[in-house]
Parts: C-alpha cells; sequence; structure tokens
C-alpha cells in the first residue's frame, strides 16, 4: 500500500474511526448470536443481515489499519514555498479564464471542495504538486484541458 498524507487532526479522526469500529463488533456479535436462536440459519433474514453487517465491519476495520500503518503525517505550517507541495496555499490563474483561485494542497483526510482544500491524491492536487511560481500545471480531463499558472505560493492557515 502507497503512503497517504494527513495531518494531525487528519491521523486522530482515522484513529478514532477505528476505535468506534471497534466498539461496534460486540454489538454484531451479539446481534448474531440472537439471529441464530431463530432456528433454521438457511432462511433466517436477522442472521443474513448480522453476518453482513459483520463482514462489512471487518473490511472497513482492514481498511482503516492499513491506512494508519502507511500514513505519514504533515503539518500546514511546515510546508515547503519553494514550490507547491502538502500544506501549500496556491494562487493560480486558469489561463482560458484568466480566473484567480486559492487552493491549499492537503491529505486525503482534509480535503474540502467549498473551501478549496483539494487532495494531493485528486488529479487537479497531483497536477499542482512539485509546481513553482511562474510554471503551469496541466490537468487533463474527459472533457478537455485545464491550465493553471502558478502565481504564488504561500503556507495554508
Amino acid at each position: 500500500m502507497e503512503t497517504r498524507y494527513v495531518t494531525t487532526l487528519g491521523k486522530k479522526k482515522l484513529e478514532e474511526e477505528l476505535n468506534e469500529l471497534m466498539s461496534k463488533r460486540s454489538d454484531i456479535a451479539r446481534q448474531i448470536k440472537e439471529a441464530r436462536e431463530f432456528g433454521d440459519l438457511k432462511e433466517n433474514a436477522e442472521y443474513a443481515a448480522a453476518r453482513e453487517a459483520q463482514n462489512n465491519l471487518e473490511i472497513r476495520v482492514k481498511e482503516v489499519e492499513a491506512t494508519l500503518q502507511n500514513l505519514t503525517v504533515f503539518s500546514y505550517k511546515t510546508a515547503n514555498t519553494s514550490e507547491v507541495s502538502l500544506g501549500s496555499a496556491v494562487l493560480v490563474e486558469n489561463m482560458r479564464t484568466k480566473k484567480q483561485e486559492t487552493y491549499v494542497i492537503t491529505g486525503f483526510m482534509e480535503f474540502d471542495i467549498e473551501k478549496n482544500y483539494i487532495s494531493n491524491e485528486s488529479p487537479k492536487g497531483k497536477a499542482l504538486l512539485g509546481k513553482k511560481v511562474g510554471e503551469v500545471a496541466i490537468i487533463k480531463t474527459p472533457v478537455n484541458q485545464i491550465e493553471l499558472k502558478i502565481l504564488k505560493i504561500s503556507r495554508a492557515e
């Protein structure tokens, strides 16, 4: 599994999710036990539903555990400003529309499209990473190509 990036807060959210998932294990085990008491397991909808819930829970537990093992924590306060990197606030200009926007490059747990916090794993985030002031990031979409000129790089707050 590849390394994924999060802030301390993002890591804490994942750890809280894992704790919550672990606490649900005993509830699901109880539901399975109660459903078994209804008799024939082949035609027991409650048993099938409880087993499916248990399976889904265990899949998510494994996903979160694997993600936590492959995390690198970053801080906005220490972001590199010589090029676009994790934690950067980057002012860009759309070369076609001339519209300017500021994006914050963040990890997968903190992205928020409404606030222009974009994940380093997103197509736009990937295209911007490593670019310097004056360079152009090209984002290819199924319909067209977006060209964003880097105007300013600073640390996100």
